[in-house]
């Protein structure tokens, strides 16, 4: 992924679901970028970067802004909570049409004059695309409603992930890689993630027979395998389509619900054993795959590993 400008490393979230460990791959990168003042204070200990957040503040948030930890504002209301929580620089969003957080830009020129009085630094300006049919518009709009205060802005930036596909002209000062960072959404990158588990148990069982939760029973008489993890460990539990895990290089099918702490698949004919390994997401089944098969986007899969789900790091 090559840009001239500088390069932000969208961390929350845990990274995507892939933990603050993974910083350890992202040294390259200029700047940093969460949602939360709690997830910039967990990122603080892994670097001494700048640590942007992309909400706008929570006003129930415990803790205090530090240098290094630059929010996002978009309301005198908002300007006037961080200066008491600390804050001296801050980054000033711009809502180009996504309706989220953002100030209307005939407000920015207000907004900067109440960032001024409370002596706050303007880090940057930035806004967010909501699709890719609408960048240019949107990019032209951003540009109109700062261009009157460029010499209060040192720093502009609109571009996510998309910046991949868009021209370099609107990269502007800096980019903010989430998705593409890793390894998803675009095809000049490889996945970071593979997600495994083990079989627990095998078990045959005839045509006709329950398996698992609700009103599912085997269609054939079967050979199920039985793995050590469900939805509490991130593997989805509904599912608008046939759905797969790979074993000894296999794909085989999920059977009924997912359950909490095991899932059930089809290993007829196959010679599989408690403690093989299953591969959950990886190659022959990527993220793209398992988000189609349930009716969602990749995004809400990486991010849906949680709680139990163990982390290996591997350089």
């Amino acid at each position: 992924m090559c840009t001239p400008a500088k390069l932000c490393a969208v961390v929350k979230a845990d990274a995507y679901g892939h933990g603050f460990p993974v910083m350890r791959a992202l040294s390259q990168a200029d700047e940093f970028a969460v949602a939360t003042l709690s997830e910039a204070h967990a990122l603080s200990r892994f670097t001494d970067k700048p640590i942007n957040i992309l909400s706008a503040p929570d006003f129930h948030a415990v803790g205090l802004y530090t240098p290094q930890i630059v929010p996002c504002i978009d309301s005198e209301v908002g300007a006037a909570f961080v200066k008491r929580q600390g804050a001296t620089r801050v980054n000033v969003k711009v809502d180009t049409g996504m309706s989220r957080y953002g100030a209307d830009p005939k407000a920015l020129e207000p907004l900067l004059r109440a960032a001024d009085s409370y002596r706050l630094t303007v880090k940057s300006a930035f806004s967010h695309l909501y699709s890719l049919s609408s960048a240019s518009a949107q990019f032209l709009h951003f540009c109109e409603a700062v261009r009157p205060f460029e010499r209060y802005i040192p720093q502009k930036h609109i571009l996510s992930s998309n910046f991949v596909r868009l021209p370099t002209y609107m990269h502007m000062d800096m980019v903010r890689a989430g998705y593409a960072l890793y390894g998803y959404g675009q095809t000049c990158v490889q996945p970071a993630l593979r997600a495994e588990t083990t079989v627990t148990a095998v078990k045959a069982v005839r045509k006709g027979t329950h398996i698992g939760y609700g009103e599912y029973t085997a269609e054939k008489d079967s050979i199920v395998a039985v793995l050590g993890a469900g939805y509490a460990d991130g593997i989805r539990r509904i599912t608008d389509k046939p759905r797969y895990v790979e074993i000894n290089g296999v794909l085989c099918p999920i059977l009924g619900q997912v359950c909490m702490d095991a899932t059930m698949v089809d290993v007829t004919g196959l010679n599989v054993q408690v403690g093989d390994s299953v591969t959950v997401i990886g190659d022959a089944y990527g993220i793209e795959s398992v988000a189609a098969s349930c009716g969602t986007i990749g995004y809400e899969i990486l991010t849906g590993f949680t709680g139990r789900a163990v982390r290996e790091y591997v350089d």
